[in-house]
């Protein structure tokens, strides 16, 4: 009898888009076995604030093996190494076939607590938006992190999972790279959609309010344009940086359903991000048929065909001079319209997915 594939997916950052792209290809992988006789093992950690535990064992497989491991975001060598050492421990009861780290944290630790009891070809990492693109940090922590990512693949080989163009671009000169775009199911974004009449142009954006999210230039776009009404689809830490009183914060949304409804009262969907990796909340945004107006880094641009779907812009004055552009109703809906198109073409869960079992089936 042919034995199961045995696949382990590793992350750290279990929450937002992560999250999604990981329990997704979890959920994936366990209801296409017709695809892919395997085993599917989930290494993850709990401590991610936006995490809602009894959703998540709800919303995934009950044919996955979950892991639970108290990991940090931060970097603390003891207790890294006290997780990778769990880990190796958990990998030597599996006996994984493959392993695919999700994010950063878990890219460093996850090929250490690996070293050995696989081959390193059958090692996948998808990082999620490199860490040495973030804005927040010191000149000193880009250089650190960028030769951490450099240095693994040179160390421990393995394939990096480039989630867009932009991100494919840069992972190359790094180390050895496919390219599997993220991606979403039209099932209920299908079910959810509804043309809408707002009575005042509705602008709105999803995400945690943090440094990345650049909330700040949210508030400043918003306040100089009172006569619109802004949506921050979403909460966090940064809560104070809104301060004009058209935004409406809504705090957590706990299921899909309740944040495609949310993105369906959109007329536009902005993401004033400093840095991503492909967010698929801009991928959902355009199974629901919304223009998109985004800031021009890694990721946000890849979703986007200037003039088509929406625009990238470069600085907060430009962002308004362009929202303005959307209130032609008539240009909104046919930009909305190739939202969906090229969403669906390029960002296809279903297609994506299949790509990557296939590179899985390849290493074996």
């Amino acid at each position: 009898m042919k034995k199961k594939i045995k696949i382990v997916q590793f992350v750290e950052a279990f929450g937002g888009g992560v999250y999604t792209y990981v329990k997704d290809l979890c959920n994936f992988l366990a209801t296409h076995q017709s695809d892919i006789d395997c085993e599917i093992h989930l290494i993850y950690s709990p401590n991610r604030v936006e995490l809602d535990k009894e959703l998540f064992h709800k919303e995934i497989h009950p044919d996955v093996y979950l892991y639970e491991i108290d990991m940090q975001r931060s970097i603390n060598l003891k207790k890294d190494w006290n997780v990778i050492s769990e880990t190796r421990k958990i990998l030597k009861k599996i006996k994984p076939d493959i392993i695919h780290l999700h994010s950063a944290k878990a890219g460093v630790m996850g090929r250490f607590a690996c070293l050995g009891l696989l081959p390193t070809k059958n090692v996948y990492y998808s990082p999620h938006g490199f860490s040495f693109v973030q804005q927040n940090i010191s000149k000193n922590k880009v250089l650190f992190f960028k030769i951490l990512e450099y240095s693994m693949p040179f160390l421990f080989g393995g394939t990096i999972v480039a989630s867009g163009d932009t991100e494919y671009e840069t992972a190359k000169k790094i180390g050895k790279t496919i390219l599997i775009r993220n991606g979403v199911d039209f099932e209920l974004p299908q079910k959810q959609y509804f043309p809408i009449e707002n009575q005042r142009f509705t602008v709105g954006t999803i995400g945690r309010l943090t440094p990345q999210k650049n909330p700040k230039a949210f508030n400043e776009i918003a306040s100089k344009l009172p006569h619109i009404d802004f949506v921050w689809i979403g909460n966090g830490e940064l809560r104070q940086d809104i301060t004009s009183d058209n935004i409406i914060v809504t705090g957590w949304v706990r299921t899909r359903e309740e944040l495609l409804q949310k993105i369906n009262t959109l007329d536009l969907y902005i993401q004033v991000s400093l840095w991503e990796g492909l967010p698929i909340a801009i991928l959902e945004a355009m199974a629901m048929k919304k223009p998109l107006l985004v800031s021009n880094v890694m990721g946000n641009k890849d979703t986007v065909d200037n003039g088509y779907n929406g625009f990238v812009y470069n600085t907060t004055e430009e962002a308004i001079e362009k929202i303005k552009l959307f209130l032609d109703k008539k240009n909104r809906i046919q930009m909305g319209n190739n939202s969906y198109t090229k969403v669906f073409e390029e960002y296809n869960k279903s297609k994506n997915f299949l790509k990557l079992i296939e590179v899985y089936k390849s290493a074996i």
